[in-house]
This record gives C-alpha cells, structure tokens and sequence, in this order.
C-alpha cells in the first residue's frame, strides 16, 4: 500500500512548511470579511499561520496577511485576529527546548539582580 500524502502548507509569517493541520487557516469570504477558519474547509481565499503569537504578530505587523489574502483588514476582522491570538499560549524562545538548558551559577547569561 502506498503511504497517504499529507498536504503541506507554508506559514505566511515565518514561511516554514508544515502539514495542513497543524496551522490555522484564516480564510478571506466572498463577502470579503477575514475570518478564523478551523474546519480548513471554508469557501474563500486562505493563507495558514502557525499557532504561536510570534507568527501572528509578524504576520499582522508585516502585512503579510493582507498581502497574502489581498484584501485590507478592516478594523473589526483586525480585533477578531488579535482576540484569538491572545488566546494562543506564550512562545518560547526561538529554538529553546523546555529542558535542554538549565542555566548554572556561572552562566554568563544569568541575569544580575539590581
């Protein structure tokens, strides 16, 4: 038997490729309204984010989520992205495992009391 493809989509923000689900596709209506679309199914003009705040932010700051959808985000759709990005958990640090670093009492990078 022959492997199942898995569809592979690009982060509009940090342009790294993934599987299709494990993004979340916003998706631009025929009406022209930008909304959260979690089925991935919805009719419309899509573009895929990761579910960090990193990305979200790069991707509103940057406009590239208005480029990617062309189509300007209107001040509501605007508030409606940013009330689900703040329900996304806090990031860590790029490229930090939980537990891959403990810092020491000689580690450089330990931060001075004041």
């Amino acid at each position: 038997m022959r492997p199942r493809r898995i569809p592979q989509r690009t982060c509009v923000a940090c342009r790294q490729v993934e599987g299709k689900r494990q993004l979340v596709r916003i998706v631009r209506t025929p009406e022209g309204a930008v909304q959260l679309d979690p089925t991935g199914k919805r009719n419309g003009r899509g573009a895929y984010l990761h579910a960090s705040r990193s990305c979200w932010d790069a991707a509103l700051q940057r406009k590239a989520l208005q480029h990617a959808l062309r189509v300007e985000i209107t001040d509501q759709d605007r508030a409606a992205l940013l009330a689900y990005r703040e329900s996304l958990p806090p990031d860590d640090p790029p490229g930090a495992d939980s537990n891959a670093h403990t810092p020491t009492p000689n580690d450089e990078s330990k931060v001075t009391e004041a």
